[in-house]
C-alpha cells in the first residue's frame, strides 16, 4: 500500500500541533484559521490513508465496497475543506477588512464549497488498486480537484491582487505554500500512482507555520513576555475584527545615572514576573524598560494596573520608580496608526499615572493635524515669511526687522506661529522650517529693495534642533554665498535654552560666523533658566527681553525692580536691549526712560508680508 508519504505528513502535522499548543499563544485571528487548516489537513490525511486501505482490502479481499465508497468521499470531501479552510485563511490575512470586499468574496467561496460538497456527496466514485498503485476516480473526484484547484488558484491571485498591502514575507510563503500543493495535484491528477497531494499539504502547513505562524518568534527570550512587533500584530488584529480593548502600560525610570547592568536586568526579569503572575491576558515588552497588558475590559484593567503599582511602590532595593499609561477603551482611537501615535507620545508622560480619555485623544489628533499642516506647507511652499520691524530708539527709524514664519493655507488663510512652531519644535519639524525661512529671508536681502528703504539687518532664529542635527555655521554661510549678501546684514537670534543645551557646540559657531560678519542676539530674555555667568560671556550685541519679561514689568513691582537692574547691567557691557511685545505709548515712553535701544511690538507693527513691509520701511524711514 502507497501510505508511506501520508505517514509522514500525518507525522509532521501531529509534531506541529505539539510545537503549537505547548508555546504562549496570542488570540489572533489568523491564528485561529490557520488552527483550523491545520487541523482540516490533519483529518484529511488520517481518512487519505483510511480511504487506501480499504480501497486495497476492497480490491484484494472483498471489503465492503458502500463502506469504501463512503470513507473515498469523506476524504475528498476533507481535501475540498482543506483547501477551502486555507483560502479562507489566506483571504482574511490579506485582504483588507475595510468595506464590504472580504465579506463578499468570502460568501461567494462559501456558496462554491456548499455546493461543491453536495456535488462530492451525489455524484458516483469509483476506486482503483493495482500493485501499489491506489486511487479513487469518477465525476465526485473530479469535482474535488476542480474544487482544490479553484481555492488555490485563488489564494495564489489573491496574494498577487494584494501584494502591496501585504510584507514580503507573507506573500512569499503564500506562494510557495500554494504553489507546493498545486503543483502536488496536478501530479496526482496526471499520475494517480503518486499520492502527493497529502504529504504537500503537510509540507504547505510548515511553510506556513515557519514563516507566519510560530509562536515563539514573537517571544522576548530575555523576560518571557511577547515582542514590540507581536503587540503590533496583536493591536492591528483586534482593530481589524472590531475586538475593543483596554491596556496599561508600565514603564521603569532608573532615580541614579549608570544603573548596574545587573540591578537593571533584575528590575526587568521582576516587572515581567509580576506582569505574567497577573493572569492570563498577554503582557508585552514594548522597550528595554516598558511594558503593557491588553485586557477586554477596562475594570480588570484597572484592578491589576493597581495591583502592579503597588508592588512597585513596595520595592525599596532598587533606585528607581514607575509611570503608568492606562487606556481604558481603545474604541477612544479611531485605527491601530492612532493608538500607537498615542502610545509612543503619551508612553514617557511625566505624570506618574496618565488615563487616556477623549480629551488626550483630542489633544493628540490636534497635534496630527498640524504636523500634516507643516508637512503639506513644506510639500507646496506654503512657508512664508513676515517681518516685524524694529524701532531704534536713537536715530528715530526702522533699520531692523524679525523675519517670523508663517504658515499660509491652500483657503489664504494665515496660521499664527504659536500654533505650530511649539509642535515643530517638538519633532524636528522645525529644521526645514528654518532652512526654508532663511533661504527665503537671504533671497529678500538679495533683492536689495530693503536694504535702500534704510534696512541694516534682519533678525533670524536659529532653533536648539540646529545646534544638535547641522552644522550651524556651514547653514548660514551656504545660503549667504548662494545669494550673494553680506553676512552682516545677518543677526541669529539664539534662545536662552539652546544656549544652556549646546553651551559648546554653539560657541564654535557663533566664534566661525562673527568672522564672517554675523551678528547675534540672546532671544527670550527672562524665559529660561541659564546661569547669568553664562550668557554674560557669549560673544552677542542684543539681549532681546522677552514679551511677559516686558509685560511684567509694568505689572509687578519687583519685576520692574529686576528688568531696571539688568537694562543697566547690560548698557554697562556695552549690549543693546530690544525691548518686545510693546503696545502702547506708556509702554514705549517707559522702556525708552529705562535706555532700551530697540522696541518691538503691536504699538508700531504687526508682522508684515514683504509687500507690506517694503511699503512700512518706505513710509517710516523716508
Amino acid at each position: 500500500m502507497n501510505i508511506e508519504l501520508q505517514s509522514c505528513a500525518l507525522f509532521i502535522i501531529f509534531t506541529i500541533f505539539v510545537m503549537f499548543f505547548r508555546e504562549k499563544k496570542l488570540d489572533l485571528m489568523n491564528r485561529k484559521l490557520f488552527l483550523r487548516a491545520l487541523f482540516a489537513c490533519f483529518l484529511c490525511l488520517i481518512f487519505d490513508i483510511m480511504s487506501v486501505v480499504m480501497i486495497s482490502h476492497a480490491v484484494k479481499d472483498g471489503f465492503s465496497e458502500p463502506v469504501t465508497k463512503i470513507v473515498c468521499k469523506l476524504y475528498i470531501m476533507l481535501l475540498t475543506l482543506q483547501g477551502y479552510f486555507s483560502f479562507i485563511y489566506a483571504s482574511t490575512s490579506i485582504i483588507p477588512s475595510s468595506g464590504r470586499r472580504l465579506k463578499i468574496i468570502q460568501i461567494v467561496y462559501n456558496i462554491f464549497f456548499a455546493v461543491g460538497e453536495i456535488l462530492i456527496l451525489l455524484l458516483p466514485i469509483g476506486y482503483e488498486a493495482t500493485g501499489r498503485i491506489v486511487y479513487s476516480y469518477g465525476l465526485s473526484t473530479s469535482v474535488s480537484y476542480f474544487m482544490c484547484a479553484l481555492f488555490i488558484l485563488s489564494t495564489i491571485i489573491t496574494a498577487f491582487t494584494f501584494r502591496r498591502d501585504i510584507s514580503g514575507r507573507r506573500f512569499s510563503a503564500m506562494l510557495l505554500w500554494q504553489g507546493v500543493w498545486l503543483l502536488a495535484a496536478l501530479i496526482q491528477f496526471i499520475f494517480p500512482q503518486f499520492l502527493l497531494v497529502g504529504f504537500a499539504s503537510a509540507f504547505g502547513m510548515v511553510i506556513l507555520y515557519v514563516q507566519l505562524e510560530n509562536p515563539s518568534a514573537f517571544i522576548d527570550p530575555a523576560t518571557g513576555l511577547f515582542t514590540a512587533n507581536a503587540l503590533s500584530i496583536y493591536v492591528n488584529d483586534r482593530y481589524r475584527f472590531d475586538r475593543p480593548f483596554s491596556m496599561f502600560t508600565a514603564k521603569i525610570h532608573f532615580l541614579t545615572p549608570g544603573v548596574d547592568i545587573n540591578m537593571e536586568r533584575a528590575a526587568v526579569v521582576r516587572t515581567a514576573r509580576a506582569l505574567m503572575a497577573l493572569g492570563t491576558e498577554p503582557a508585552f515588552r514594548i522597550d528595554d524598560d516598558t511594558f503593557c497588558v491588553v485586557y477586554d475590559s477596562s475594570g480588570k484593567m484597572f484592578d491589576k494596573a493597581k495591583n502592579i503599582k503597588m508592588q512597585k511602590d513596595g520595592v525599596k532595593d532598587i533606585p528607581a520608580k514607575g509611570s503608568y499609561l492606562l487606556i481604558p477603551d481603545s474604541g477612544e482611537m479611531k485605527d491601530p496608526e492612532e493608538f500607537f501615535r498615542f502610545l509612543h507620545t503619551y508612553v514617557d508622560a511625566e505624570q506618574e499615572v496618565l488615563v487616556a480619555d477623549g480629551s488626550l485623544v483630542d489633544r493628540l489628533r490636534e497635534q496630527n493635524r498640524i504636523k500634516d499642516l507643516i508637512d503639506d506647507a513644506l510639500a507646496n511652499d506654503h512657508i512664508e515669511v513676515f517681518y516685524q520691524p524694529i524701532y531704534d530708539v536713537k536715530n528715530d527709524c526702522f533699520p531692523v526687522a524679525e523675519a517670523l514664519a508663517r504658515i499660509r493655507k491652500s483657503d489664504g488663510e494665515i496660521v499664527p506661529p504659536g500654533e505650530f512652531i511649539p509642535l515643530a519644535e517638538e519633532n524636528g519639524q522645525i529644521i526645514p522650517i528654518g532652512t526654508r525661512v532663511f533661504d527665503k529671508v537671504c533671497r529678500f536681502i538679495s533683492s536689495g529693495e530693503a536694504g535702500k528703504l534704510g534696512l541694516k539687518f534682519i533678525e533670524v532664529n536659529l532653533s536648539a534642533a540646529q545646534f544638535d542635527l547641522e552644522n550651524p555655521a556651514l547653514f548660514v554661510l551656504k545660503y549667504t554665498e548662494k545669494y550673494n549678501i553680506d553676512p552682516g546684514m545677518i543677526n541669529l537670534e539664539i534662545t536662552e535654552t539652546a544656549a544652556a543645551k549646546n553651551r559648546d557646540i554653539m560657541l564654535m559657531n557663533i566664534q566661525k560666523l562673527s568672522e564672517k560678519g554675523v551678528t547675534f542676539s540672546l532671544d527670550d530674555f527672562g524665559t529660561g533658566r541659564s546661569n547669568l555667568d553664562y550668557f554674560v560671556n557669549m560673544p552677542v550685541r542684543n539681549i532681546k527681553f522677552d514679551y511677559s519679561f516686558t509685560q511684567g514689568y509694568f505689572n509687578n513691582e519687583k519685576t520692574r525692580h529686576v528688568l531696571s537692574g539688568m537694562a543697566d547691567i547690560f548698557h554697562k557691557m556695552d549690549m543693546h536691549i530690544v525691548s518686545e511685545g510693546i503696545e502702547t505709548e506708556e509702554q514705549m515712553k517707559a522702556m525708552k526712560d529705562i535706555g532700551v535701544e530697540y522696541i518691538q511690538g503691536f504699538y508700531y507693527s504687526r508682522p508684515l508680508p514683504e509687500t507690506e513691509f517694503l511699503e512700512f520701511l518706505a513710509e517710516k524711514n523716508s
